[in-house]
């Protein structure tokens, strides 16, 4: 079985809220700041990230996704804090400062010398598509930069002349970032020389079968695309409203899907994408899959057993208090979309685990009369058969156990259901003659011994390719 993976869960220590700053201004006399002085290494670094942003093709694994990928926690530190400021900068080229608040450590400040200060309103300049604009022609923004960068402007003047918005750098940062995760799952490496580097630290923990693997830390190329779209500006708009940008939305509903499909449980990033998109029934679904995941005797198991770094916790409750929220969440979900036959199964499944037998009966027959589909069919069979034997009314759970079994012969799920409700209702017989089905089934492996079952806990994910592929699509060169 391959290993369930836990990610990103951030607390105090790891936590880091960012802002920009006009040189001193806004900065609480009561917090200390101290000042970072960014380097030429750095935004070297930082261009050459603009040039990956805009040289790759989403959806691809080519040479500006493997640059990326090969960058340490430090460098990916100073990319987020560096491409917030540039964000900060395209909407204001006088900004001088930027500051963030780095718990424990407080109120950081990072300096831009001059010079680099100029080459940052110049990659500005090219990003919004207005090297020609007066201010950028009076800090002659086009002879900062290099064939790459200027190509690089280009591109995005020809985006925004086609869109009317000048969004071009941050929604394709955004893709590369889900990308390299995606992709190339990259191992992430600390070089003792950007160690120091402010900014968010996150961690994974990866379990199989309920027991804790390791912790591990990651890179943040998650929390680099939420703060890049965090700044996306609508055509006409005076001020960042990603909420309105449907682009934004579909970012969030592929990306957290692709994570659920591959198991790999990001609840900042679902909190996030919710908190943009509170009303969406996509995401309270999902969110609702993730909490009933977070529920399951295999992660409650790991999550006791997990031994955290100093400053991170695992986000994870009891098994009642997370069905309690999966409940809810599929609640909201069905008040915004009453016909999501899938998030109607699924509370009827979280109120059965919780003994509301009767409640979670009158769900799963009304999702059984919207399904059509056949593993979701064969799943609601299951959980009413399940909560009619909760119920004492056997015969009826039995015929819903058949139900299953006939839908997908090869499945021993609704065998060995049927063999406990015999043993159950004292038919010895019946028990041993279930038993015998079970074993007269295909060997494991083979392609007719089919169990929906085994998918049940990605099965809300299976449409994670399609997703993707709709986001990345009118960014593809092939397409442009």
């Amino acid at each position: 079985m391959r290993p369930l993976l836990i990610a990103s869960v951030l607390v105090a220590a790891g936590v880091v809220v960012a802002a920009a700053q006009p040189r001193r201004s806004g900065v609480s006399s009561s917090s200390p700041v101290r000042d970072v002085v960014v380097t030429a290494a750095r935004i070297d670094r930082f261009a050459q990230w603009v040039k990956d942003v805009d040289q790759h093709d989403p959806g691809t694994a080519d040479a500006a996704l493997d640059d990326v990928a090969s960058w340490s926690a430090g460098d990916l530190r100073g990319v987020w804090a560096d491409a917030r400021f540039l964000a900060a900068l395209m909407r204001n080229l006088k900004l001088a400062r930027f500051s963030i608040v780095d718990r424990p450590a407080g109120t950081i400040a990072l300096v831009y010398p001059e010079l680099l200060l100029q080459r940052m309103r110049a990659m500005a300049c090219a990003a919004i598509g207005r090297l020609a604009s007066h201010d950028c022609l009076a800090i002659r923004a086009s002879q900062s930069l290099d064939d790459e960068l200027r190509q690089f402007a280009g591109n995005a003047t020809a985006a925004r002349d086609a869109t009317g918005e000048d969004n071009y750098l941050l929604r394709r940062a955004a893709l590369l970032h889900a990308d390299v995760e995606i992709i190339l799952k990259p191992v992430i490496r600390e070089d003792p020389l950007t160690r120091s580097t402010p900014g968010p630290h996150q961690v994974r923990a990866d379990t199989s079968d309920g027991v804790s693997l390791n912790v591990r830390e990651v890179g943040i190329h998650w929390e680099i695309g939420r703060s890049l779209l965090a700044a996306i500006r609508p055509k006409e708009a005076d001020r960042p409203q990603p909420t309105r940008d449907p682009m934004v939305r579909d970012w969030y509903r592929a990306t957290i899907t692709w994570m659920q499909h591959v198991e790999s449980h990001d609840t900042g990033h679902l909190d996030r994408g919710r908190e943009l998109f509170p009303d969406d029934p996509d995401i309270l679904f999902l969110s609702g899959t993730l909490h009933e995941t977070y529920a399951t005797p295999e992660i409650q198991a790991a999550s006791r057993n997990l031994v955290m770094p100093t400053g991170f916790s695992m986000d994870i409750g009891s098994s009642r208090g997370e069905l309690r929220q999966a409940e809810g969440f599929f609640r909201r979900a069905l008040e915004h979309a009453p016909d999501m036959a899938e998030a109607r199964l699924r509370l009827g499944r979280v109120l059965g685990l919780q003994g509301h037998h009767a409640d979670a009966l009158t769900e799963l027959n009304q999702a059984l009369t919207l399904l059509d589909d056949d593993e979701l069919r064969y799943d609601g069979e299951l959980f009413a058969g399940v909560e009619e034997e909760a119920l004492g009314r056997y015969d009826a759970a039995a015929a819903l156990y058949e139900q299953a079994a006939a839908r997908y012969p090869g499945a021993q799920s609704p065998l060995i259901a049927l063999s406990q409700l015999a043993r159950r209702r004292g038919h010895r017989a019946g028990a041993l003659a279930a038993m015998d089905r079970l074993f007269a089934l295909p060997p494991p492996g083979d392609e007719d011994r089919i169990d929906p079952w085994w998918a049940y806990k990605i099965a809300q994910a299976r449409n994670a390719e399609d997703l993707l592929d709709e986001l990345r699509a009118p960014f593809r060169r092939s397409t442009q």
